[in-house]
């Protein structure tokens, strides 16, 4: 680790052993603080959460069309502050075991392309990331994971551990101080299905993670990106964790206007940028669906399977 400020949150129960072996699969987090200061203009905020699909998502270019103001007719005007939300990072280092010494992911080598390093992504564009693995990548030298990048000091950061269920799923939380609002900051990934012959389905075991996820939560404003991969959409109890927790699609609550955020068949909502603002905090937020294509054409969409989601946040 970069920084002494990423402490990792260990889910400790009668499957602990079962995680033990995942957790030896892998590398160290990862903190790096490449920024300082604050923003001139402190009343908004830019969001992106996008599944980058073990890092075959074309981050760094997105991230500067975002940041140069190529999607400025979303509310993302230049040099706002800005914060990407990121599942399935992909990275590649020396704190990775040189071969398996435990479960790893699933990696479909026919579709392996370019994939880009979170952490080398994070030096190009000059901004703070933390990352935390999940599970390693089938044989390679490398791991996958969730992740925080901001224009901002990130403070509290921690790696939070979820229930295991099919494979190791680590949460990304972290804290960032924007006029005199304290925003926590949530990436995370749930598991798509449960294992054969397991207590829990995939819907069952992603209520349970969904739970353990917001008892790890402080109380105050959070802003969530998500794969939640809710097959059956909000009729899942997964859902009506997070809804009874006051998160919602914006202020106030929306429905997205698309129809689908996985660009795979089956094309389903599954990825979701939620806000949960007790306090009213917030004045306005709207979330965007990026489409590389203007009638959502292509087998890839910035390069990953899954569409990228983008919200400019209005505070009081």
């Amino acid at each position: 680790m970069n920084s002494p400020r990423f402490d990792l949150v260990l889910h400790e129960d009668g499957g602990s052993r079962r995680m033990e072996a995942w957790r030896r699969n892998v590398g160290a987090p990862v903190a790096l603080d490449l920024r300082s200061g604050s923003p001139a203009s402190p009343g908004s905020l830019l969001v992106l959460s996008w599944n980058v699909w073990i890092g075959r998502g074309k981050l760094e270019e997105l991230v500067t069309r975002i940041r140069a103001g190529d999607f400025k007719a979303y509310g993302a005007e230049r040099d706002l502050p800005f914060v990407a939300l990121i599942q399935e990072g992909y990275r590649s280092d020396e704190s990775l075991p040189p071969q398996p010494v435990g479960p790893a992911g699933r990696v479909l080598v026919a579709q392996l392309g370019v994939q880009e390093d979170v952490a080398q992504s994070a030096r190009a564009l000059g901004l703070n990331l933390r990352y935390a693995p999940s599970m390693r990548n089938s044989t390679a030298r490398s791991d996958r994971g969730n992740a925080i990048l901001s224009s901002l000091p990130l403070e509290d950061a921690q790696a939070i551990e979820l229930p295991l269920v099919l494979q190791r799923r680590v949460v990304v939380a972290a804290s960032l101080q924007l006029g005199g609002s304290r925003i926590r900051l949530v990436s995370a990934h749930l598991d798509p299905r449960g294992p054969p012959g397991h207590r829990w389905s995939g819907a069952a075991g992603r209520a349970v993670q969904a739970q353990h996820l917001v008892n790890s939560l402080p109380n105050g404003l959070v802003v969530l990106g998500a794969d939640l991969n809710l097959g059956r959409g909000r009729f899942e109890r997964a859902w009506r964790v997070l809804s009874a927790q006051g998160f919602t699609l914006g202020v106030p609550p929306t429905s997205p206007m698309w129809r689908h955020t996985f660009h795979a068949l089956p094309r389903l909502v599954l990825d979701y940028l939620l806000i949960r603002d007790p306090d009213h905090l917030v004045h306005r937020a709207k979330v965007h669906r990026l489409d590389e294509h203007p009638r959502d054409r292509g087998p890839r969409v910035f390069g990953s399977d899954h569409h990228p989601l983008l919200a400019r946040i209005d505070f009081n």
